[in-house]
């Protein structure tokens, strides 16, 4: 087994999506169903509806897999029919009398003041391109959004997830439709976020994972190399639902023991915890304004001064930059490396995938779910290689370092439908070097 120092050199390179199809170079799982019996409805066309109902509706077009086209169309659960793009998912699932576009959708509802407002059977609107139903939160601090949409020739109706970077960037604006009704809507229990590499805590030289759980915020450890929930899993904190992003960072204290830091969800600050236990009595300020930046990630050593580093991506403008270890102070002290990252849902640091002692990067494409490799130190365009597709079907990717015991990196994967953690292969993570090794994730 690989020694703790390469353990965590290799756990600090790792960063911490729903989908009804799992992507070409992953695991396989159950495909969409086509339910044999149609949802009953409780309204009456362009009448009040309920919120359970709008959902029920939407996902009727999902489970038909219903193909995306401007011209023609679909029926709803009552034979009704409607558009097949994305205004007519939306005009369907509100049970509208025709079907709208995005353009005239806002005649039917109400903008609201905030992201933060939406609720299940709500819309994000722009109304010069595209309209997407909102399912949900994926997480408690409301930074990815579960939807469901109809995106474009050559897909089916689907539920996807979008960071709310994205949303914001993309011009998405949000929409109640002004006759539903505020019956409740049970959401079901998104089981873990925020799964964060930590190195070997438990002294038997394999990395160990941290996560949320994210009805109730506890925080828990889980021993690799199977990371094993129910009893064997460690609580070892409460009340993480308040932080927006936790990062496992490797050793920024000098004891040994891998770190972590997070990001308080009201107020943007960073916090340094230190391991093993990641208590509060451990915490330490270390930044500010952090909310303006997403896809934070540890990549390790960039700058060879023997403490590890990270980048992040600037919300308002996609650039990629560069933070020093052991405080990654920003404004002057950050190094800007790369633009136009607001396109990624997710960027995960993996460790070396190409053997040139260079930690490298993956990064899943928010539109097409295509997964691509970039190498370090700079993470540029020219050493953009694609490595798989279809990756917007999971969550929650996480590069482990090694726990397969052939010297190259690993990586953990949570399949957002069926909630399955799957481990891949590296260097590739092809489909076919998935494994299940726990579910209710």
């Amino acid at each position: 087994m690989p020694s703790l120092r390469s353990v965590l050199t290799a756990a600090a390179l790792a960063g911490v999506v729903l989908a009804t199809v799992l992507p070409a170079n992953a695991a396989p799982a159950p495909g969409a169903a086509v339910t044999g019996q149609a949802p009953s409805a409780a309204s009456s066309v362009g009448g009040p509806i309920s919120r359970g109902e709008i959902l029920q509706r939407a996902q009727y077009w999902v489970d038909q897999r219903v193909p995306y086209s401007q011209s023609a169309f679909h029926g709803d659960p009552q034979g009704r029919t409607y558009r097949t793009d994305c205004s007519g998912l939306v005009s369907m699932a509100w049970r509208l009398t025709g079907s709208a576009v995005t353009g005239t959708l806002p005649q039917f509802s109400t903008g609201l003041a905030s992201l933060d407002d939406l609720q299940p059977g709500d819309a994000l609107n722009d109304v010069e391109t595209h309209v997407m139903l909102f399912v949900g939160w994926t997480d408690s601090t409301r930074t990815r959004a579960e939807i469901i949409e109809h995106a474009r020739p050559g897909t089916v109706a689907r539920k996807e997830s979008y960071p709310r970077s994205y949303l914001i960037d993309k011009g998405f604006k949000p929409y109640r439709y002004n006759k539903v009704t505020d019956s409740p809507v049970t959401v079901p229990d998104k089981g873990m976020t925020h799964v964060t590499p930590v190195g070997d805590l438990t002294g038997d030289d394999i990395p160990d994972v941290i996560a949320v759980q994210t009805s109730n915020g506890d925080l828990y450890r889980y021993t690799g190399p199977a990371y094993t929930g129910g009893a064997a899993r460690v609580k070892i904190g409460n009340g993480w639902n308040g932080m927006s992003d936790v990062v496992g960072t490797g050793d920024l204290t000098g004891d040994g023991i891998a770190d972590i830091i997070a990001v308080d969800a009201d107020n943007g600050d960073l916090y340094r915890y230190t391991g093993p236990a990641y208590a509060g009595g451990t915490r330490a300020k270390i930044g500010t304004s952090w909310d303006a930046m997403t896809n934070i990630t540890p990549v390790g050593d960039l700058t060879a001064d023997g403490i590890p580093d990270i980048i992040a991506v600037e919300k308002a403008t996609g650039d990629l930059y560069r933070y020093s270890g052991p405080n990654f102070t920003g404004g002057a002290a950050r190094t800007k490396i790369g633009n136009g990252w607001n396109t990624y849902s997710t960027i995960v640091g993996t460790g070396d995938l190409t053997n040139d002692g260079k930690a490298d990067i993956i990064a899943v494409h928010a539109e097409n779910g295509n997964l691509y490799r970039y190498s370090g130190p700079h993470y540029n365009g020219a050493t953009k290689v694609q490595i798989g597709n279809g990756w917007h079907a999971m969550t929650n990717l996480t590069g482990v370092g090694d726990i397969t015991a052939d010297g190259i990196p690993d990586l953990l994967a949570v399949n957002a439908k069926s909630q399955k953690l799957y481990r891949y292969s590296g260097p590739g993570f092809a489909g076919g070097s998935a494994v299940q090794i726990g579910n209710g994730w």
